[in-house]
């Protein structure tokens, strides 16, 4: 059934509201911070240009700041565009953004990383050349790009290239993974750019994993010594299972050639990401179906961590974060910064999906309620959770909310919640508004500012056409 046709339920006291009565004196713990939060509930205009504006991304700028990039049709094709927003919330750059890449094709889905300079680099996908390539450009803190006009070639081979991710190592050199069909089926592909625009690795990347079957969904981390850590989850078999890989600064494998089985236990595991350990390894999530009798109807969540080199830490298969007997989807995590891992997720064990959070030890522990704590049950569905650090030990989470939700029109809405190293919510009960505009709000993405808050960038439906609006929290 549709959400925006579902009823609500018709007697006087919910499961939620009982919940929230509870948790009220046990969680809420008043923030000046917080209460400041609420005084503007619409966002700030980055890019209000003609036509549509989608899919933003965005960086730290180290000074309080942050670059945004997204995909802009102003020009009738897709171009990207970037904007720097300082640390009062001034755009710093040109009206409505500097153009990163306006060739007469398509350049789609911009990914950006920190220079670690003031500046960014943004990677996105190209069409310039008639194929589904991937480019990247360097632009510094006044938005003048320093590669070579509309960027520079990460791979530019004539398959099918999907599903990019892009992150910056300890040189400032950064290192893009991809999903690649250059032989016959979907492997993993992965290249390093230097900070001056040159492609490190061999020529259209180094696999990753190259094999039979297909191989989706690569996420990855820095290794500390400028390489990277990529997990992936692989269908070669009956069961979809999950494998990690590690390459070194010069894209050679360090683990075995097919890749460390993180789990191939009964049923299907999907959707994987990981988390730096602190000390050269990784925790690795992700969506577990082994207890589902009916096949990726409910998801658990299980966890597994990987050291430097490769070696299984955990019990065979992973260690559940979360098996409630109820589907849990969209989990993304970070490092407490003490060893541990903190995780978010959507979760349907309530009659609408909320959002809540466990944090492991580094030896695997849960440490908050046994199947989390709930970060959100307001009344509708909460979706898309996203997490950053508030640099002392807990996190700050931002969603998709639903809550004012009516009749057969959909509100889109943005909450967002901060949870200490206990799990306690330290802002108001389920959440601060971000955004409440007409229109719709949605793909919401969100770095940490450096002192307890964070900005986040949505695309807004407002207006006459779609455009990208921006907040920072509290």
């Amino acid at each position: 059934m549709p959400l925006s046709s579902r009823p609500y339920p018709q007697y006087p006291f919910s499961f939620k509201a009982v919940c929230k009565i509870i948790l009220l004196s046990m969680l809420f713990v008043p923030s000046l911070h917080a209460q400041q939060g609420e005084n503007s509930t619409q966002g700030k205009p980055v890019c209000t240009a003609a036509n549509e504006q989608h899919f933003p991304d965005l960086a730290a700028d180290g000074e309080r700041g942050v670059i945004i990039a997204w995909q802009d049709a102003r020009n009738e094709d897709r171009d990207v565009f970037a904007q720097r927003v300082g640390a009062n919330g001034d755009m710093l750059w040109a009206t409505d953004g500097v153009q990163v890449c306006g060739l007469p094709s398509e350049q789609i889905w911009p990914t950006v990383v920190s220079d670690a300079n003031g500046g960014a680099i943004i990677v996105f996908g190209d069409g310039r050349n008639g194929n589904q390539d991937i480019y990247a450009q360097r632009v510094d803190g006044s938005g003048k790009p320093l590669w070579q006009q509309d960027g520079i070639p990460v791979c530019v081979h004539t398959a099918v290239k999907t599903d990019m991710r892009a992150i910056a190592d300890e040189t400032g050199d950064t290192i893009v993974v991809w999903e690649d069909w250059r032989d016959g089926n979907q492997d993993i592909y992965a290249q390093k750019i230097s900070a001056r625009g040159q492609a490190l690795w061999n020529d259209n990347g180094v696999p990753v994993y190259r094999g039979e079957g297909d191989q989706y969904d690569p996420f990855l981390t820095a290794d500390g010594e400028g390489g990277a850590i990529v997990v992936w989850w692989d269908i070669s078999t009956v069961d979809w299972d999950v494998f990690a890989q590690r390459l070194n600064k010069n894209g050679k494998p360090l683990w075995t050639e097919t890749g460390v089985p993180v789990c191939t236990a009964a049923g299907h595991q999907s959707t994987p990401f990981v988390v730096p350990d602190g000390i050269g390894g990784v925790f690795s999530v992700w969506l577990d179906y082994r207890n589902d009798a009916n096949l990726l109807s409910s998801a658990d969540i299980y966890v597994q961590r990987i050291d430097a080199t490769g070696e299984i830490h955990w019990q065979t298969d992973g260690i559940a974060l979360c098996d409630a007997p109820s589907n849990q989807q969209v989990p993304v995590g970070i490092t407490d910064g003490r060893g541990g891992l903190i995780v978010v997720w959507r979760d349907d064990r309530d009659i609408f999906s909320d959002i809540y959070a466990q944090k492991l030890s580094p030896t695997g522990d849960r440490m908050w309620q046994d199947r989390g704590v709930p970060v959100c049950t307001a009344e509708g569905e909460q979706r898309k959770p996203a997490i950053v650090s508030d640099g002392s030990h807990g996190a700050i989470v931002c969603w998709l909310d639903y809550r004012e939700d009516y009749g057969n029109v959909t509100h889109d809405a943005i909450y967002a919640q901060r949870i200490d190293g206990s799990g306690r919510s330290l802002w108001k009960m389920d959440g601060i508004p971000v955004c409440t505009a007409d229109g719709s709000q949605t793909t919401p993405r969100v770095v940490a500012e450096g002192d307890g808050g964070a900005v986040i960038v949505w695309t807004d439906s407002r207006g006459e056409s779609t455009d990208i609006y921006f907040q920072r929290v509290p």
